[in-house]
């Protein structure tokens, strides 16, 4: 089921209101300042309730983390709401997989984990870096956008094989990247294999992948396998040196969904700035603002806003902003959105929000001619 997790307020010529899903629909409240209204209901990366103290608005750590370490180990590291965060560092030249999970503290982690080794260190929303005793490691977040996003994800489910039923981790990135991860037995006897690799894609007309993962752990020869995903669930074969495995799991991921909303409106400065406010809930999402102006002469504004920025809030802290989206560090992933604005002076916003209360603000520049302005959300479908 389709949730509704966004209202939009605005001030200016003209505002056009979401289309909502089921739920009802929170009063938008517009004010001059950054703050959006209403507060959102909190929920979890289910669509489930909840809430409470897990709920963080801002910038989303959300999503999978790959890295190496400098002894030639992978890290891979999971967020969820901003505060839980569930590592596996797979360290070959010692045939060790190290498992932990627990709460992060503004980002923060310090945990003992499976083989016996510690590790702390920070996230941010680009990247996890810390220690692994005198190890060093940098994970960065898995990239949404390449040549195989169409099977990126993270897929949890079962393997059936030699020894019987083990529980099976596929992390599949669009850069080709693989790892895996299997564990069987029972606590305190627990056995986790899995190695690293590459993903090739079909040529047509076959529909599988192949891989091949060529850093292995607890496996004497190089693990290679091949799988489809269809509706999410991945399928397929994996041959270790303890013989073949069957997988079916399944695709992590969000089912919140926004209705992609605008607001037409007067820009300038000061009193003349356009001011929307969204909300999320049930779940981070990765969200496109646009703010244009120099672009709507292409649909007969006739006086466009020359030169629009745009400021992202929670409340009254800012989050981020840009002047002129080719500016952004992450304008290959705007770009590769489909979604980027057609002037260069127009100005966009490709980030991935925790739920919370949202507030953009569009501004010409200083002593510039007010004109007229378009302000934009889409959500970005990479979970």
């Amino acid at each position: 089921m389709i949730k509704r997790i966004l209202a939009f307020a605005c001030m200016g010529a003209l505002c056009t209101l979401p289309v909502y899903g089921s739920g009802d629909n929170p009063s938008p409240t517009p004010s001059p300042t950054p703050t959006a209204s209403p507060t959102p209901t909190g929920g979890d990366d289910h669509g489930g309730g909840g809430g409470g103290s897990d709920d963080h608005s801002g910038l989303s750590l959300h999503g999978l983390f790959l890295g190496t370490t400098s002894a030639g180990g992978i890290g891979v590291f999971y967020i969820e709401k901003n505060t839980h965060i569930q590592i596996n560092i797979l360290d070959t030249a010692g045939q060790t997989i190290g498992f932990a999970e627990g709460q992060m503290t503004n980002g923060s982690f310090a945990f003992a984990l499976s083989n016996g080794q510690n590790i702390t260190g920070t996230a941010t929303d680009k990247l996890n870096t810390g220690t692994i005793g005198s190890v060093t490691f940098q994970a960065q977040r898995a990239s949404e956008f390449g040549e195989e996003h169409n099977a990126a994800g993270r897929f949890i489910g079962v393997a059936n094989g030699p020894g019987g039923e083990s529980r099976v981790m596929i992390v599949v990135d669009s850069n080709k990247h693989i790892v895996l991860l299997q564990t069987s037995g029972t606590a305190p006897n627990l056995v986790r294999t899995g190695g690293f690799g590459t993903v090739t894609a079909p040529v047509a007309p076959a529909t599988a992948y192949t891989f091949t993962l060529d850093h292995t752990i607890g496996s004497s020869s190089v693990i290679t396998g091949s799988f489809t995903i269809q509706d999410g669930v991945f399928s397929g074969t994996f041959t270790t040196s303890a013989g073949t495995f069957t997988i079916n799991s399944f695709k992590s991921t969000l089912v919140n969904r926004m209705a992609n909303i605008s607001t037409r409106g007067l820009v300038g400065s000061g009193e003349t700035q356009l001011i929307g406010g969204f909300i999320i809930s049930g779940g981070p999402k990765m969200v496109l603002i646009r703010a244009l102006g120099p672009s709507l002469a292409n649909f007969g504004v006739a006086s466009p806003v020359a030169n629009p920025s745009i400021q992202l809030f929670t409340g009254s802290t800012p989050l981020a902003q840009n002047d002129d989206w080719k500016t952004n560090a992450n304008v290959a992933d705007i770009t590769a959105t489909g979604l980027a604005p057609t002037n260069d002076l127009d100005s966009a916003l490709l980030v991935r929000l925790e739920p919370g209360a949202y507030t953009t603000i569009v501004s010409g520049t200083a002593n510039s001619t007010p004109g007229i302005g378009l302000v934009e959300v889409y959500e970005v479908d990479r979970d």
